[in-house]
């Protein structure tokens, strides 16, 4: 563009600054919504016009920035604020057809305020503007921290709204209409955005329902939902300890009886030569063969067995005395045979 161009811009922009008075019929919304994140989309109409110029400001406290130039089909990217750069669009060849609707995408919370559009034709001049307010989605959860049995009248319930924008006020209602409670508490965080909580003591009953209202200046959010419940225990579950209990009884029961009813053990004595009948282990030659073996492979010492001639002499005779049970009398001892049937020994 040339510095005449340039200069003549300049000069017109100059004169649309200074305008105060609506000369060309415009329209324009009082306010303009958008969400966080999204794409706002700023409206205004005019008469068509073939030759125009248009001219998008962003109003502050104390100074106007430029968001977007158009000037006789042109769009002036250099004269617009680096803020907007890139972010601020007006579809091609709509100015032409009297509509000047500015777009600005990917807006965050330092987008929201006061914008104002000028538009200057040989039909005249108008100034119109508009406020963008934004707003973001609030997360609602909620919290129950006991479950509702029939021990409890009323359960103390939470609705949670996270990560919204504007500041919201919270309410829990029920079906019926009635809203509880009115302890909310918010809180913002570094990049502007609120969290609220409502906290309402609500009747413990299974069927009932309640809804959480969040709402904004111009949005509302609802969430419905049934209080939790406590889980019924299975009726194997409360029987089972009895079971496991009888069941136990009735082992111990029966291991008794198995005990009380089992035979004695066989615990062999034998009886002795002699008045006084004493009992003493039967062990055969060979058992005492192996003891022996026994003692003297691991070298223990033992004292040395006192001769029992009676013993010698009834385990030659095969008289030897029968074993008993423990808890019966000792058999007696078997008479000797007589010299003619001895075996004759040589």
């Amino acid at each position: 563009m040339s510095s005449t161009v340039a200069l003549l811009l300049l000069t017109q922009l100059g004169s649309l600054r200074g305008l105060g008075s609506d000369k060309l019929p415009m329209e324009l919304p009082a306010t303009s919504e958008a969400v966080l994140g999204g794409t706002a989309v700023l409206n205004c109409t005019y008469p068509p016009v073939a030759d125009l110029i248009l001219y998008w400001t962003r109003l502050g406290l104390d100074s106007e920035r430029n968001v977007y130039t158009y000037y006789q089909g042109e769009h002036l990217a250099s004269y617009d604020d680096p803020a907007y750069q890139g972010r601020a669009t007006v579809p091609a060849g709509q100015p032409r057809r009297g509509d000047g609707a500015l777009r600005l995408h990917n807006v965050t919370l330092a987008d929201e305020g006061r914008y104002r559009c000028r538009v200057k034709s040989n039909r005249g001049m108008g100034i119109r503007e508009t406020e963008l307010r934004l707003t973001g989605p609030y997360r609602l959860s909620w919290l129950q921290p006991k479950p509702c049995s029939p021990s409890l009248q009323n359960v103390t319930l939470t609705c949670l709204a996270e990560g919204g924008y504007p500041l919201a006020t919270v309410t829990i209602r029920d079906s019926t209409g009635r809203d509880y409670g009115a302890r909310t508490l918010a809180a913002k965080d570094p990049q502007g955005l609120y969290s609220a909580a409502h906290t309402a003591d609500v009747p413990c009953s299974p069927t009932a329902s309640y809804t959480c209202i969040v709402n904004t200046t111009f949005h509302q959010q609802n969430r419905t939902g049934m209080l939790g419940l406590e889980e019924p225990q299975p009726a194997w579950k409360g029987w089972s300890g009895v079971g496991v209990g009888i069941g136990l009884a009735v082992l111990v029961l029966v291991s008794g009886a198995l005990w009380v009813s089992a035979p004695p053990l066989l615990t062999h004595s034998c009886g002795t030569l002699g008045a006084s009948r004493t009992h003493r282990p039967c062990l055969s030659f060979l058992q005492v063969r192996q003891q022996r073996r026994k003692r003297q492979k691991h070298w223990e010492p033992h004292p040395p067995r006192e001769a029992d001639p009676a013993w010698e002499e009834a385990l030659l005779e095969g008289t030897v005395p029968t074993c008993t049970r423990m808890g019966d009398t000792p058999d007696t001892l078997q008479e000797p045979l007589p010299p003619s049937k001895r075996l004759a020994t040589h």
